[in-house]
């Protein structure tokens, strides 16, 4: 029992170093009956648990939309949501994940020379560019749709943070890129970047 113990504390210890959520779960969207994958860790300024959606939201709302217009893309990469949508689309006792929250998920788990891996799947990505998970946040490569069109899917994802920038008309957001062909660098790094809010990508929720 005592080695028992012993062993779950170091597993334990292990991971929590490794930058692994400390817990994962689920969420059932009561609007559309959609259940969410979950992860949560501590915000050691805090000493609170912060929970975010481990999958892209796909409820549908005005100024959503599924990557190529083809249903079939919403199963695994979620919906694309200008920003408007985006505010507004996430379910009661949720919202859209603000700069400052996406900011501090960066830094938990490397910051944004590094996070990028830990933060990105472990397939799904072009050019071998391929994250591990091991921050439990599973982020795909679900392109963009922007002057109505589509692009770069599997390359890169991109998603909006509720935080408008200084600039009329934009907002910020945050992507991984795929890493190509001697930029393989790329592959662990998280960009904050403005973007035009007419633009459609990923959401992610976090719990209120």
């Amino acid at each position: 029992m005592i080695k028992q113990r012993i062993l779950t504390l170091l597993v334990t210890l292990f991971f929590t170093l490794a930058g692994i959520a400390q817990s994962t779960g689920t969420f059932t969207d009561s609007r559309d009956g959609q259940t969410y994958k979950t992860f949560s860790f501590k915000n050691a300024l805090t000493d609170t648990t912060v929970t975010w959606m481990a999958q892209n939201l796909n409820y549908k709302v005005q100024g959503s939309y599924a990557y190529d217009d083809k249903e079939s893309n919403r199963k695994e990469l979620g919906l694309l949501y200008i920003w408007e949508a985006a505010k507004k689309a996430c379910p009661s006792g949720w919202h859209l994940a603000t700069d400052s929250e996406w900011s501090m998920l960066v830094t938990k788990f490397g910051g944004t020379d590094k996070a990028g891996e830990a933060l990105k799947s472990v397939s799904g990505w072009a050019e071998d560019g391929n994250g591990t998970n091991s921050s439990g946040f599973n982020g795909l490569p679900g392109g963009i749709r922007r002057n109505n069109l589509y692009e770069v899917m599997s390359v890169m994802g991109f998603w909006w943070t509720s935080t408008p920038t200084d600039e009329e008309g934009k907002a910020w957001g945050w992507n991984f890129s795929y890493g190509g062909p001697g930029e393989k660098p790329l592959k662990t790094k998280a960009f904050r970047f403005p973007s035009s809010v007419s633009y459609a990508e990923s959401v992610r929720c976090v719990r209120d």
